[in-house]
């Protein structure tokens, strides 16, 4: 388990993820946002990765790393579809989570 810190516009995160996370790589369609680089579409968005679940004021997100900037969102459950590729997921994973990672240290 890894604890990560981010900051997401006004918000400041620290939650604790898994190793490797829980759903691999996953579709977000939003009108208007430019189309998977590996599944282009007129309706597509961005592939990104679910990290874990966290909740604000009593609502439940999805914190995602996404692929296209290396940024992170808060999604609903809703805003995630199936990716039909699931290549570079553990990679991608594996450098997001250490690039944000806060791990104790000893001295």
């Amino acid at each position: 388990m890894t604890t990560i810190d981010i900051t997401i516009g006004a918000l400041r995160i620290a939650t604790r993820i898994e190793e490797l996370p829980p759903m691999g790589w996953r579709f977000w369609t939003l009108a208007g946002f430019p189309g998977d680089p590996l599944d282009p579409s007129p309706y597509g968005g961005s592939r990104c990765l679910a990290l874990t679940i966290v909740d604000l004021d009593g609502s439940s997100r999805w914190l995602c790393a996404m692929e296209l900037d290396h940024s992170f969102r808060l999604l609903c459950s809703h805003d995630l579809f199936p990716c039909p590729s699931q290549g570079g997921a553990e990679a991608f994973a594996r450098e997001i989570i250490a690039r944000h990672a806060r791990q104790p240290s000893l001295f």
